[in-house]
């Protein structure tokens, strides 16, 4: 029952905590590289650059303590090398177009802010390809479900550029992210039994957005 009583009031809190604090408009560019293969035993990393853009919406609940809302759009490319007997017999490379939305929980420690990301979205196939041992290429975006749904996981560290920088839009931080997403759906509709992982090590910068503050009261003098 105590168990239940803290939660209880923790929730409660919430609300007021929300319409105490300030919002804050971040808007980041992310880039990096991947890591991608396919949940089966003979596929093995192929590796890539991904990156993006991401805004997220952030409320101080505490002085250390602040939540936000993430929404981001990344390319990443996935896919896997192909090995056979410790010989490779080709890879597939697949484009694809993130939607993600996560939750974004940030820890101040001293100047920088520790993160987690903890989330899901969409993942959409632009086109792919395999490449046999010869190096012959061969389109297979038709034969490919060109939706995904996939989990979200990950850590960062942000650390502010410019300290006490004011104005309606300022460089924030500079970060680093390390994430790690696990698609939900089979990516092949012919022979089945593939699902994406991946994994990304990104830079990246951000921008805080600041709203303006309000217009000062006309003096009577203008009347």
């Amino acid at each position: 029952m105590r168990s239940w009583s803290i939660l209880t009031a923790t929730l409660a809190t919430l609300p007021a905590i929300a319409g105490r604090a300030e919002p804050q408009l971040d808007i980041s560019l992310k880039a990096g590289a991947n890591a991608a293969t396919l949940n089966e035993q003979s596929r093995f990393n192929r590796y890539g650059f991904s990156g993006g853009v991401a805004s997220q919406v952030r409320w101080r609940a505490a002085e250390q303590l602040s939540f936000a809302g993430q929404l981001e759009l990344l390319y990443t490319p996935r896919g896997a090398d192909v090995v056979f007997d410790g010989e490779p017999a080709g890879r597939s490379r697949g484009h694809y177009i993130d939607i993600a939305i996560a939750f974004r929980p940030e820890l101040r420690l001293g100047p920088a802010r520790v993160y987690a990301l903890v989330g899901g979205g969409l993942d959409v196939l632009l086109r792919a390809n395999i490449e046999n041992a010869a190096g012959a290429a061969e389109d297979i975006t038709d034969d490919l479900h060109r939706i995904d749904v996939a989990l979200l996981g990950g850590l960062g560290v942000a650390v502010p550029l410019f300290p006490g920088t004011v104005g309606p839009a300022h460089i924030d931080t500079v970060f680093v992210e390390v994430r790690h997403d696990i698609g939900l759906l089979d990516t092949d509709a012919v022979n089945g039994g593939f699902k994406n992982r991946t994994s990304s090590l990104m830079l990246g910068l951000s921008f805080g957005v600041r709203r303006p503050p309000p217009a000062a009261a006309t003096t009577a003098s203008s009347e």
